[in-house]
């Protein structure tokens, strides 16, 4: 029973997590169409740009929630509610430390902002422009801890749910407001209320619905609980610095050496990107408590048989998305926002070539997590940082490649890193089995899908010409179509592939049946 209800939660929370990705990445669309025709490519840049400032900001964070997460697995499979909730008091103490001290350091850089900017005349807004970016970020750290609840009990749907609700209202008013005032201010105070408004909603949720929150509210953390919370934090710190120089540096050096008006334009490829990206952390999200229980109640054989399966899956969609992306980027670039704003073919490579290395690594990141491997970790992060800030700076300065060099710098870093080291910890060292059976799967998955890409490029650009909208729907239905025929023919035996076309038609007959 316990496993059909895990199989349930897990199913429940990668569907909302995916509905709620596609109604937000809908949303996002459209208010960014809204943003560019009425406030242009200087403000895409400042959103880049701010963006990833307090990213790199977010760095004092430490991987507190991941480490504490990760310690409520236990306890919660276990119905231990002493321990879970003395663990959610240590999180909510640490977490508004951070979220005070977080806010005191970010507007202690407000004079040096233009230090990041180029190419563009001064703005006399942009100190409140850059306030408003830093309280959606740091405001979430005074509610987001019970966020936790849910997702250790299995039920993020919940979390999404609320989501969904907030970013609708959001984004219509934001519309309304490019529409009729032009007003980035007023928009960005929009969001940063959204952000308030969605994380009180949760809050509140798990106030009603979780009893032991008052029962249990003067529970206190135990030395021994707090000691091991550290000694991963303290792991931690080099995996966040590393996460937080590969996936913000990019727009901050192209800002800095390229131009920030080139950064803007790139901000459009990489809004999709980011969809994609966070489309994957919610579907992740969803599954880690489910994989968190499967890991504290199950053997080694079994949780070695689910992370297959999930990679499995985790291959095609990453596999889909990153084919079509590179074959139809350009032209809904072109429909959307017009010939200007098309960057050249041998960047828009690498920004998919780049997303699809990031991408695959979902499912090892997330075991990774859920076993808390932080201190495993540590020495190959500090690796990757280094090696991808010195190549890009050295491929962008003084070999002034520009943004293809920065992006060269990134996937170098990737491969002398993530792509080796990250799988051999979890096959060596977690499920007893060869790092060569991992290298052999990933070569088998990615010349599949660089044959699907080929095949899908050719029949788009070179054979089917239509034109317009209408063209470029049909040319997405087509590929789609074509990249999923091809992974079926070519996976039909396989094992993963046989489980899960077996189990949709179990479920097909019992809604029949129904």
């Amino acid at each position: 029973m316990q496993n059909i209800n895990r199989f349930e939660s897990m199913v429940k929370n990668s569907i909302f997590a995916i509905i709620e990705q596609i109604i937000y990445s809908s949303l996002s669309f459209l208010t960014r169409t809204v943003f560019i025709y009425t406030l242009g490519k200087l403000y895409l840049g400042f959103n880049g740009l701010f963006s990833d400032i307090l990213t790199l900001l977010s760095l004092g964070e430490l991987g507190v929630g991941t480490a504490i997460t990760y310690s409520m697995y236990k306890p919660a499979a276990y119905g231990d509610y002493g321990k879970l909730m003395s663990l959610l008091n240590f999180y909510k103490k640490i977490y508004r430390i951070i979220g005070t001290t977080l806010t005191i350091i970010g507007l202690m850089l407000i004079p040096f902002l233009s230090l990041f900017i180029s190419g563009i005349p001064n703005i006399t807004e942009l100190p409140l422009i850059y306030i408003l970016f830093l309280l959606n970020t740091t405001a979430s750290y005074f509610f987001v801890y019970k966020k936790s609840i849910l997702i250790v009990n299995q039920k993020s749907y919940i979390v999404s749910l609320l989501f969904i609700l907030v970013t609708v209202l959001q984004n219509v008013i934001q519309v309304i407001v490019l529409v009729c005032l032009s007003n980035y201010i007023i928009f960005l105070s929009i969001q940063l209320l959204g952000t308030v408004l969605n994380n009180i909603l949760v809050s509140l949720y798990v106030d009603i619905h979780y009893g032991f929150l008052k029962e249990y509210k003067n529970e206190r953390i135990d030395d021994e609980t707090k000691n091991s919370i550290f000694i991963n934090i303290k792991a931690m710190i080099a995996s966040k610095v590393s996460s937080a120089i590969v996936t913000s540096t990019d727009n901050l050096l192209i800002s800095k050496f390229v131009s920030t008006i080139i950064l803007g334009i790139y901000s459009n490829y990489t809004l999709f990107i980011g969809m994609l990206r966070t489309t994957f952390v919610k579907i992740f999200e969803s599954l880690i408590g489910s994989v968190g229980n499967i890991i504290v109640t199950e053997s080694r054989d079994t949780i070695y048989d689910s992370f297959k399966k999930i990679w499995f899956v985790n291959f095609w969609l990453t596999g889909v998305s990153c084919s079509c992306l590179f074959c139809l980027i350009d032209s809904f670039i072109v429909l959307w926002a017009g010939e200007e704003y098309v960057l050249d073919i041998k960047i828009v490579v690498l920004i998919c070539f780049n997303l699809y290395m990031r991408l695959i690594r979902s499912t090892f990141l997330m075991y990774i997590d859920t076993y808390g491997m932080f201190v495993e970790i540590r020495w190959k992060c500090i690796a990757e940082a280094i090696i991808n800030l010195v190549a890009s700076l050295i491929l962008v300065v003084p070999l002034k490649m520009g943004v293809v060099g920065i992006l060269l710098g990134t996937l170098i870093s990737n491969f002398t890193t993530n792509f080796w080291y990250e799988p051999y910890l979890l096959y060596k060292r977690k499920f007893g089995k060869k790092w060569r059976d991992y290298l052999l799967t990933f070569t088998k998955y990615f010349l599949s899908i660089f044959g699907g890409t080929i095949i899908n490029y050719l029949l788009l650009n070179k054979i089917i010409l239509i034109g317009g909208w209408c063209g470029f729907f049909s040319k997405l239905f087509i590929c789609l179509i074509t990249i999923n025929l091809f992974l079926c023919i070519l996976y039909k035996q396989a094992s993963e592939y046989t489980y899960f076309i077996d189990l949709i038609k179990q479920n097909i007959y019992k809604v029949l049946r129904r």
